[in-house]
């Protein structure tokens, strides 16, 4: 059969998953209602005055109890046909019947983008195994910067000279020169022989020069990010080849081009990459112009997509090793994706008529998982003042509603344990990500959505923030040791250090209250979910109590804490005391 009829790939569907995940959405949803029926239930039961505090106490938390399942309800479409796909890329056509492919790399700041990464991303696309004469790779620098210009073409030297004759010749894999030479020797198709051994030594020498001459480039220039230019365009070929590799000329390479897009204060413009991003389809209502794009300009116009996601790993990032750039980061994303959910273009609305519904539901928890925060919030604030002041917002142990209340935060945990380990990952691996969930949460999360609420206002206007992607020495080696380094700013880093006071104190203060009253069984709920918290909130409190290196919480913060702590539970207990009397 010719190898044009037949499919590039076929998708099996994870029968077991598919059933396990089906069965869990179907038993937790109706835990779920059986929830929101006691919650109801026990509104009307309110009678006396004397019980306002405690109905208004189970009113908030029971207001991020909907939130929290309303996102979760979302997020199951992801779960209800899982599949696997099958590729077979021995039957793509002829180099003569494939499609020209236009690569794009985007970059804005060398101090935050380090220059010899954003080249070994430039290099890896050059040497991509396609047809040269349809492969396009564009640079698109948003600063304008000299350092990034002249990086480019050492790197073009280095990459005809010598890298892509390279690769060529022994079928190399690793397209990246810095993974390539990081990694094992034993990831080509002819990695024997002594001929090979002298053509890698040689590369290497080749490649450990560029790295020099890049270095001296980013040492020797003033990296200014030009926020007033021309637009430039260059495209960089064989002029920047020096004599010494002039035997490599005849060696076929794609077109490569540097664009930087005009760029002046008093003009309107889309950040990062944005005039040539425009041209190609990007749309810019939010900062998070990536999803938006796929929801408008694809999806909802028939494109499908397919997952990727090879047992070799197609690509090599540069991951957030400390706090304050993980949260940067996902302020940025959270605000992004709540600008498009607050819109007219909010996928619950817009999606229904263009998308199926599954889809729509995975766009819908996209834009509104930031809005974790709030249920968040509750649950780390609200059951912990009551139990200081004795008052229950769950039922007691032997009321029969324990039992769904318990079944419901064991089934989330389960699940979550499930499918981390089902897919590679380790109890540590899933400690990590509650932790992390619950740092995004009621930080980056609150502050990106106000954000984005406060530009929907017009009380703001979006601002476009590059993640550092530089490594740190210091940084690096608290992360490989598994330590949070806790150098942010005080507004990402107070809200953490709060919640984990308040949370200590209502565990400590509620079990002696609990136990002196004999309330124990009606406040157990309230004292696990503390101890929970304070439980997944250890590495704050070594943070501030037990760590003595640079990454450790500033005595400062961690006075402002316990003072707004204080005030908080204080003028929380004076209220409900007042109601109460």
């Amino acid at each position: 059969m010719d190898n044009t009829t037949l499919p590039l790939h076929l998708s099996h569907v994870q029968k077991s998953s598919s059933i396990i995940n089906r069965s869990h959405t179907l038993l937790h949803s109706t835990a779920l209602i059986a929830l929101i029926y006691y919650r109801i239930a026990s509104f009307f039961q309110t009678t006396k005055p004397s019980d306002l505090p405690t109905t208004f106490s189970c009113l908030l938390v029971f207001t991020g109890e909907l939130i929290l399942s309303f996102i979760w309800f979302l997020g199951q479409a992801y779960r209800f046909r899982p599949v696997t796909r099958t590729v077979f890329p021995e039957r793509l056509p002829e180099n003569v019947e494939l499609p020209a492919v236009d690569v794009f790399i985007c970059t804005a700041d060398p101090s935050k983008e380090p220059t010899l990464e954003v080249m070994n991303t430039v290099i890896s696309a050059i040497d991509l195994d396609y047809p040269p004469d349809k492969l396009h790779v564009y640079l698109s620098d948003d600063g304008g910067c000299s350092v990034t210009l002249e990086a480019m073409k050492e790197a073009w030297r280095f990459a005809k000279g010598y890298w892509v004759p390279f690769c060529r010749a022994y079928g190399i894999k690793t397209r990246c020169p810095e993974a390539y030479f990081l990694g094992e020797e034993g990831n080509t198709e002819s990695s024997s022989g002594s001929e090979f051994m002298a053509d890698r030594e040689r590369v290497k020498e080749k490649y450990e020069n560029f790295k020099s001459r890049a270095t001296r480039i980013r040492q020797n220039s003033t990296i200014i990010v030009n926020r007033d230019h021309a637009a430039v365009v260059e495209v960089i070929n064989d002029v920047y080849i020096d004599e010494a590799s002039q035997e490599d000329k005849a060696e076929e390479m794609p077109l490569l081009v540097y664009i930087s897009r005009e760029k002046r204060p008093s003009l309107p413009h889309h950040f990062k990459a944005g005039a040539l991003n425009v041209l190609v389809g990007f749309l810019y209502l939010s900062v998070a112009e990536d999803y938006f794009t796929s929801l408008v300009n694809m999806h909802c116009k028939g494109w499908k997509s397919v997952y990727c996601d090879p047992v070799k790993p197609a690509f090599l990032g540069a991951g957030t090793t400390n706090l304050n750039d993980v949260l940067v980061q996902s302020t940025r994303w959270s605000s992004g994706l709540v600008e498009v959910g607050l819109s007219s273009f909010c996928p619950l609305i817009y999606g229904p008529k263009k998308m199926s519904a599954l889809q729509t539901m995975c766009y819908g928890e996209l834009a509104f998982f930031p809005f974790y925060f709030l249920p968040l919030w509750c649950f780390a604030t609200i059951p912990q003042l009551c139990l200081l002041n004795g008052i229950a917002v769950y039922p007691e142990a032997s009321n029969w509603f324990f039992m769904v209340f318990s079944f419901v935060f064991l089934s989330s945990l389960s699940k979550h344990i499930q499918e981390v380990l089902s897919t590679g990952g380790s109890m540590r691996s899933w400690i990590n990500e509650q932790r992390i969930w619950m740092i995004k949460s009621v930080t980056c999360h609150l502050y990106g959505s106000l954000d984005a609420i406060m530009k929907r206002l017009g009380m703001r206007e979006a601002k476009f923030m590059t993640t550092n992607k530089a490594i740190d020495d210091e940084q690096t080696r608290l992360y490989q040791t598994g330590k949070i380094d806790f150098q942010t700013s005080i507004m990402l880093l107070a809200p953490l250090v709060i919640l984990t006071i308040i949370n200590v104190v209502s565990f400590v203060g509620g079990v002696t209250r609990a136990m002196v009253a004999g309330k124990f069984s009606d406040m157990f709920i309230q004292v696990f979910l503390s101890l929970f918290i304070v439980t997944m909130g250890y590495p704050v409190i070594e943070g501030m109590i037990l760590r003595k290196d640079k990454g450790r919480i500033p005595p400062s913060v961690t006075i402002l804490s316990v003072l707004v702590s204080t005030i908080f539970l204080s003028l929380g207990s004076l209220v409900l005391i007042v109601f109460l009397k």
